[in-house]
């Protein structure tokens, strides 16, 4: 790709760990094999590639757009074994811990990169010099330890299984763990928890995880929890990831879970854990969700409207990339990144880029200022208006009429996310804090019917067991078994499949053929 990148380097540890305080710590270390004849990297090149690059990827608008020539480029340079290693420490030493778009730009690249091999794992860990001590010094530097935890979450989530547990090091368990245990900077100690979170995916490093956890006089888990309602939106992360991990991963005897604790006597409405993407994490309540998956995930409410006017709000948790708005049956969740608003059912808002989203084409909003964490969007459909309108902190955007060109009945909340992304919803089982004053409006919850059972958000194992013990009837739709099959694609004539699955096929699942008609085969 040339030879601006191809110049011998050596980097200062204190660039990549920040300042030394321990005589421990060489003073320079190098981000290549020095007895590797392969040409070296110019680390400054790098890391101009990772700046271009988190500019460009946050205002990536466009799907079907080619990748930008920074991403491209660190892409070859990683396909070798030093220039990967060099592609991570230039993530750690560059992104910074303000930037919104920070952790998931780290996901997005270390994905789309070629996987690795077992040994630069085990090299990059190395160089990182993980350990209980260095989480322990004098002037921590917070965006390097952040990166370092960020990264370390990536590499055991793309390599689940024997290579995840060779470098699920004790001193890797014991770096993560002290952040945990001192609890002394909520944008490490989240991080931290998520890649422990990663690493459990292989069962070996989930036993290794609760055996440590099973040591401690108290279970750091525990207090963390405690957090999940707190005021610092950063420490309220914390604590949601902590009773998600309590609940699904890491179970301590005698603790209830939580959806057995949770007060859902006013609550009518909520996030449907029926139609939500694989690895999107919802609340106990169901009503506030968060992604820490690479991928783009979605999830309707269980209340549809048909006429009239109708509001609901959501508060923002993290400033990052969501897509907040109203989606039909027929809107399409595809992780790798589709959502609401990337389709002709759906439109969204998504206030970090503040872009209003419809048919995958993005509108640009200069009314208001990116949201942050705190603000509320709310979110108004007025049937009868044929207008859809948003608004932040109450300050209304221009009103959006397009999708009821095609759609005009049966709306739902709707919202995607990006990694590493929270939001809290009210449908009105609370005081709205920014209602609409120039019309009359309903809220779901007055108008929403719940059973008990529909109530319970159990946690994902316990969803998967129940799924196991149910039996399945022979018209059972051959993709979701839960709605009877009554369609026939065509031209193909494969079918077996349910008029609500077939809505969200572009093609035949059986010989990958373009859909040109769907027949129902009772008619």
């Amino acid at each position: 790709m040339g030879s601006c990148w191809c110049k011998a380097t050596m980097r200062n540890e204190e660039d990549v760990y920040g300042p030394s305080t321990s005589a421990e710590w060489p003073l320079t270390i190098s981000c290549v094999d020095p007895s590797s004849k392969s040409p070296k990297i110019d680390s400054a090149v790098v890391d101009q590639l990772v700046k271009e690059m988190l500019s460009l990827i946050s205002s990536f608008v466009d799907n079907d757009e080619e990748s930008p020539v920074s991403l491209v480029k660190l892409h070859v340079i990683a396909d070798k074994e030093e220039g990967w290693i060099q592609v991570i420490s230039s993530l750690i030493n560059v992104i910074p811990l303000e930037d919104p778009f920070g952790p998931s730009a780290i996901t997005i690249l270390l994905d789309d990169c070629p996987l690795p091999s077992k040994d630069s794992v085990v090299k990059v860990t190395k160089l990182f010099r993980l350990c209980a001590g260095r989480t322990r010094a004098r002037d921590l530097n917070l965006r390097i330890e952040r990166n370092i935890c960020v990264v370390i979450g990536c590499m055991a989530e793309k390599m689940a299984g024997p290579n995840s547990v060779a470098i699920f090091t004790e001193n890797t368990l014991d770096y993560l763990f002290s952040f945990l245990m001192s609890r002394q900077e909520a944008c490490i100690v989240l991080f931290a928890l998520i890649a422990l979170e990663k690493f459990a995916h292989t069962t070996e490093n989930k036993l290794t995880i609760k055996s440590r956890l099973e040591k401690e006089a108290e279970n750091p888990l525990l207090v963390l929890e405690t957090y999940a309602d707190c005021d610092d939106f950063v420490w309220r992360q914390v604590g949601f990831c902590a009773k998600w991990a309590l609940d699904n991963l890491f179970i301590v005897e005698g603790r209830k879970l939580s959806y057995e604790l949770a007060d859902m006597s006013n609550i009518n409405v909520i996030l449907n854990c029926q139609d939500v993407s694989e690895y999107l994490k919802i609340s106990a309540n169901g009503l506030e969700a968060r992604c820490d998956s690479f991928s783009f995930e979605s999830v309707r409410c269980t209340f549809q409207v048909d006429q009239g006017c109708w509001y609901y709000e959501a508060l923002i948790v993290t400033p990052g990339v969501m897509q907040i708005g109203w989606a039909t049956r027929n809107s399409h969740f595809l992780n790798h990144g589709y959502g609401i608003g990337d389709d002709l059912f759906s439109l969204s808002y998504d206030g970090c880029r503040r872009l209003i989203w419809y048919k995958a084409r993005p509108m640009a909003i200069t009314e208001v200022p990116p949201w942050q964490a705190g603000d509320v969007l709310g979110c108004l459909i007025d049937l009868d208006r044929k207008e859809l309108i948003f608004s932040l902190n109450g300050a209304p955007l221009p009103p959006c009429k397009e999708i009821f060109e095609i759609s005009r009945y049966g709306f739902f909340a709707a919202a995607s996310f990006m990694a590493f992304q929270q939001c809290r919803f009210n449908f009105g089982n609370e005081p709205f804090s920014f209602p609409p004053t120039d019309r009359k409006f309903a809220a779901f919850n007055e108008f929403g019917q719940l059973t008990d059972e529909q109530k319970k958000v159990l946690p994902r194992r316990l969803y998967l067991e129940d799924l196991k013990c149910e039996t399945v009837r022979d018209d059972s739709c051959t993709l979701c078994f839960d709605d009877t099959a009554c369609c026939m694609l065509e031209p193909c004539g494969h079918g077996g499949f349910c008029s609500l699955c077939t809505s969200q096929l572009r093609e035949c699942p059986m010989c990958r053929a373009d859909i040109v008609n769907i027949r129902r085969e009772d008619t």
